[in-house]
């Protein structure tokens, strides 16, 4: 991970902040992006404070002239991209007779159109130099589905499909495509998801049951994983996903 360039989405807060961090940590140069400078500046600050080589660019994931902005300024400043990490996502919450066409649209934009449109503007840079890995952060979410969760497990379906032709096209240039597949994690947005019930300490302890391991990730441990992904460890693993998910998607039934 030495000296190589990153780019992370969604990097102010949670599992995107966290694998900032850790990308930073190995000796990468991470750029990380997200909506709002207010947040993303200091998350940035903070892996700088800390030793690392980090900065913020803000913009929104679905604008694609901002999207084409964004990377073209990395290119320029540092000369190439070595790693992009699609991790800015939202959800909105109801069963699907509930949902308004605009909370349809505003996941796809944020989840799925921001990841095709960082994937499109990175390729060309890293065919160019022979190399480059694409790591999609996906969720168990894109593999089973959700009644209260519709557009959002769509998407995350549908970010696996890219990813896995995103491989077949661009794996013999020299560019690794994977999903990350994780289960809860322990962020500030599923904390305020645990705070809305009418007994959040009790709702969480419930959530956890449901992992055979009895707790949910922290981001830390998605970080990890991501670095590996990143890495050269990792070299052979191309057009699939990897799921970190406490074994969760191994039940059927509680036990």
């Amino acid at each position: 991970m030495q000296d190589r360039v990153a780019l992370v989405t969604g990097a102010s807060r949670g599992i995107g902040r966290a694998i900032a961090a850790d990308f930073a940590a190995e000796g990468a140069i991470v750029v990380g992006t997200g909506r709002h400078a207010a947040t993303g500046l200091p998350a940035m600050a903070e892996i700088v404070a800390g030793g690392g080589r980090a900065r913020f660019l803000e913009g929104d994931v679905a604008d694609e002239a901002r999207v084409q902005e964004i990377v073209a300024t990395v290119l320029a400043d540092h000369g190439r991209i070595d790693i992009m990490v699609n991790n800015a996502a939202i959800q909105r919450e109801g069963r699907l007779a509930e949902q308004r066409t605009s909370d349809f649209h505003d996941v796809v934009n944020t989840n799925l159109l921001g990841t095709f449109l960082f994937c499109r503007a990175v390729l060309p840079a890293m065919v160019t130099q022979g190399s480059g890995v694409i790591i999609n952060v996906s969720s168990v979410l894109g593999l089973v589905g959700d009644p209260v969760l519709p557009v959002y497990c769509a998407t995350k379906a549908g970010i696996l499909g890219l990813t896995r032709s995103i491989a077949i096209a661009y794996a013999d240039r020299g560019v690794r495509a994977v999903g990350l597949c994780p289960g809860d994690v322990d962020t500030e947005l599923n904390q305020q998801y645990f705070d809305s019930q009418p007994d959040p300490a009790a709702f969480r302890s419930r959530i956890e049951r449901e992992y055979p391991v009895r707790r949910i990730a922290t981001v830390e441990e998605i970080a990890r994983v991501a670095t590996f992904l990143a890495s050269d460890d990792a070299s052979f693993i191309a057009g699939t996903h990897v799921l970190v998910d406490g074994g969760i998607l191994s039940r059927i039934y509680e036990v």
